[in-house]
């Protein structure tokens, strides 16, 4: 929705952005302490499906603003809350949002964005995501003779377990990204869906399992792929498995989203193979780590930890191909994704103040226009 602005631009804008999708809970639920579409609160934390991942988040930047609104106080600088869908799948929402033309009337630029997803420290980088789907075919038999028959389903586990070798060699301490050097396992593969078969007393003519594979800022999508379709072509041929491979879903490069020099980390060189893609502004990225990494001790008292994740965000879409200051700061959540997954409640308070802080001196504020109570004149 076109958001209404009645402010004039005295400050920095900023873009507060969350998705509203989460991943589904069927298959474990019954694992589950309570029922993961029931909220929860225990021992200071809210349980439940999303409650981290990530609508504390989402609920942690709208009261931001609420909390200012409710002082009488406004943004003297564009603020836009941005809520979006296929995060966890594709990042279409967010692309949807920053590739709208300036005549949508959405506020799809600013000089800075904050995603809080539940990452309780500040994000410098993230890995590039790629789902692939592969279909195997066998050879369907009775099972009073097995071996007349191929089976997919074994075909395709020994297929995927043949990307091991390429797992370890991504994660080469001599070839990892410089942003990850201080991870001990930073590119995971997961086999995350597997489906065959229609019969237990028949050898399954047919499987297709579904993966994930990480990959490091700056490498390349199509050569990813490569790697993968030459590491299954290789296990293929040892075991004359017949396949294809589809791809569907993230198709996520990595990203830089700090440049280490902001906190006196290493800056990235211009030789870097990502350095082609559009860079924020050195200036604002420093005022904005520290006045995030301020806000955050004011109000908890700590210093603000900074570090990469292993996983993809719609950072990508604002840093990469915006140009824009982003980064992921959020309330603190344990087993997203998983059973029993929750947030504290303690750290999304303490990131609802900082955020409402941060827009106060990122943005600027001003008092609410006063509105008249006078009755109008009659002119009759």
């Amino acid at each position: 929705r076109p958001p209404a602005s009645a402010c004039a631009p005295h400050g920095r804008s900023l873009i507060f952005q969350g998705h509203v999708d989460v991943v589904p809970a069927d298959t474990e639920k019954d694992a589950w302490t309570t029922p993961p579409f029931q909220a929860t609160i225990r021992e200071g934390r809210l349980y439940g499906r999303g409650a981290g991942d990530m609508k504390a988040g989402v609920v942690a930047m709208i009261m931001a603003v609420r909390a200012l609104s409710a002082l009488g106080y406004m943004p003297a600088a564009e603020l836009t809350l941005q809520c979006v869908v296929e995060e966890e799948c594709t990042g279409n929402g967010a692309l949807a949002l920053t590739s709208s033309p300036d005549e949508s009337g959405l506020f799809t630029r600013a000089d800075a964005v904050i995603i809080p997803e539940p990452f309780p420290f500040l994000v410098t980088a993230q890995l590039g995501v790629m789902w692939f789907r592969v279909i195997v075919t066998g050879k369907p038999a009775h099972v009073l003779d097995t071996s007349a028959g191929s089976n997919a389903i074994h075909a395709a586990t020994y297929l995927y377990e043949s990307l091991s070798e390429l797992e370890a060699h991504y994660n080469i301490p001599e070839r990892r990204h410089w942003a990850f050097k201080g991870h001990a396992h930073p590119i995971n593969f997961n086999l995350g869906r597997i489906e065959g078969g229609n019969w237990p007393s028949s050898v399954p003519s047919s499987c297709s399992f579904d993966a994930r594979v990480g990959f490091f800022p700056g490498q390349n999508i199509n050569d990813v792929k490569r790697d993968v379709e030459d590491a299954l072509k290789r296990g293929a041929a040892k075991r004359d498995i017949n396949f294809k491979i589809t791809y569907r879903g993230f198709q996520a490069e990595g990203a830089v989203l700090l440049d280490g020099s902001a906190d006196g980390g290493k800056k990235a060189d211009s030789s870097e193979k990502d350095s082609g893609r559009r860079k924020a502004d050195s200036a604002m990225q420093r005022d904005y780590v520290e006045l995030i990494s301020r806000c955050h001790k004011v109000v908890s008292g700590e210093e603000l930890p900074k570090a990469p994740v292993t996983c993809t965000t719609d950072c990508r879409f604002y840093s990469l191909y915006g140009g824009m200051v982003c980064s992921c700061y959020g309330p603190e959540a344990t087993n997203i994704h998983g059973i029993d997954e929750s947030v504290s409640l303690k750290s999304f308070g303490d990131v609802t103040k900082a955020l409402a802080l941060f827009v106060r001196d990122w943005c600027g504020v001003t008092k609410f226009p006063k509105q008249s109570t006078e009755e109008p004149q009659s002119t009759s």
